[in-house]
């Protein structure tokens, strides 16, 4: 009777020997990687546990490879459970998951919330009387009220003021009909409106001329304009006195989102035709099934489809910045940083789609002695120009939504103006710019799937 086989020596200690002996190499392979990152990541934290999910790991996969090694059904889910355990304990102890955060906060999320719900669509047209007071930020002195003497009277309860303290505005002479509005001016002249509990601070005198409201003062003063400590700014607080002369018209910021919009999308169709006129005769060179022939002809695919993989491997974001500082703020470098990518991303879907052609024809065509660029002219292009279109539109459609993140770091589009309205605290314009941000992605999206549904 023939002996019965053994696993080899050793491989309770290293399992993944077992796995390697049976010819399950990338087994053994995930083996090695899993087990590496339970030791790194008990090295790393230092939690007891960890040490003993990896010994656990150990034993369940040692138990695996001996009932394989014996014929037997693979049992190797307990101990890949473990892993999975001790990898997302991690993952949750890092990103500090506060499960009733959101519930807890979100009377501070409430106001936002509110005026993100009343857009900035319309308009009406007004004059506007504006009185001034001005307000120094931060107090490098004691405060004390501040009183503008016109033919109406103002009263400020202090003169400076530190971001988000308490202020009083008090007034008398005031017309009764016309709505009054306040307004916050910083030091380089952006204007922002006052806003309580997410809705913009809204007045109106009474019978008498009078009024009174107590606000908050904003934080207005943009990263890299704070003043030196023990120095102050002067900052205004805007009386605006509006009375309505017209019927509704589009508002600015409307009318912003709509040029904007424009913008954005012109961004993404440049970049992705550009990268569509590179990216295509470059994918011929990462086809395997086109480089497999000579020593240079696979060099040159290896070389390429590592090219593809390192620039895919970067974000559009981090592109956006380095054409910000290269070329300068405005459309032309985030036109740049999604052409680039989506050069990547691009030549990765179309050598892979010449990878799955039909071999027939190009083996028909070789047999007639066809060279190399007749073939790939008759046999191959003709099979892959529907789906490099589609792909071309849905990556469109992509540029789209991307390039309002590039618009962040001053990439153009609108992008750049929603981050303005936000740091300015302008929710309204806010809501303004999602409802345009979503409608045209939702339009381009339908577009872009029927196109592609016809094409292939």
């Amino acid at each position: 009777m023939a002996a019965e086989r053994q696993p080899p020596r050793g491989y309770l200690i290293l399992p993944g020997l077992a796995y390697s002996a049976m010819g399950l190499r990338t087994l053994a392979g995930i083996w090695l990687g899993v087990s590496l990152t339970l030791v790194g990541l008990a090295l790393w934290r230092g939690h007891p546990w960890l040490w003993i999910s990896a010994g656990l790991w150990w034993m369940g996969t040692g138990y695996d490879a001996w009932r394989r090694w014996k014929g037997r059904r693979s049992r190797l889910w307990p101990a890949t459970l473990v892993a999975l355990a001790a990898i997302y304990g991690v993952g949750w102890e890092v990103t500090e998951i506060h499960p009733l955060a959101p519930f807890e906060r979100f009377d501070k999320m409430r106001p936002y919330l509110i005026a993100l719900t009343q857009p900035d669509l319309l308009t009406y047209p007004t004059e506007r009387q504006v009185y001034r007071i001005p307000v120094e930020v931060p107090c490098t002195r004691p405060p004390s009220p501040r009183e503008i003497r016109r033919e109406a009277h103002l009263w400020l309860s202090a003169d400076c003021a530190q971001a988000g303290d308490l202020l009083t505005l008090q007034g008398e002479g005031f017309p009764t009909g016309p709505a009054l509005e306040l307004w916050w001016v910083n030091p380089i002249g952006e204007r922002q409106q006052i806003l309580w509990e997410g809705r913009p601070l809204s007045l109106q005198a009474d019978a008498s001329g009078r009024f009174r409201t107590a606000f908050t003062a904003p934080r207005a003063v943009p990263l890299g304009f704070e003043p030196p400590p023990g120095q102050s700014q002067t900052h205004f607080l805007e009386l605006h006195v509006v009375q309505v002369i017209g019927g509704p018209r589009p508002s600015e910021a409307l009318l912003e989102v709509v040029e904007k919009m424009g913008e954005t999308v012109a961004i993404a169709l440049l970049a992705t035709t550009f990268a569509v006129l590179i990216a295509a005769p470059l994918s011929f060179l990462a086809a395997r099934n086109l480089m497999s022939g000579s020593l240079p002809a696979r060099a040159i695919y290896y070389a390429m489809r590592g090219f593809f993989n390192i620039i895919r491997s970067v974000e559009p974001l981090i592109f956006g910045i380095v054409f910000v500082v290269w070329v300068g703020l405005g459309s032309f470098a985030g036109m740049l940083a999604l052409m680039v990518h989506s050069i990547a991303a691009l030549g990765k879907l179309f050598s892979e789609v010449i990878e799955h052609i039909d071999p027939g024809p190009m083996e028909a065509l070789t047999a007639t002695g066809a060279n190399r660029l007749q073939v790939i002219r008759y046999a191959v292009v003709p099979q892959v120009v529907p789906e490099f279109v589609s792909f071309a539109v849905y990556r469109w459609d992509i540029n789209v939504r991307m390039s309002t993140i590039i618009g962040f770091v001053g990439g153009g589009g609108i992008g750049f103006r929603l981050s303005e309205w936000i740091r300015l605290s302008a929710y309204r314009q806010v809501a303004t710019a999602v409802i345009g941000i979503a409608l045209v992605v939702m339009t381009l999206d339908y577009v872009s799937a029927r196109v592609r549904r016809r094409i292939v």
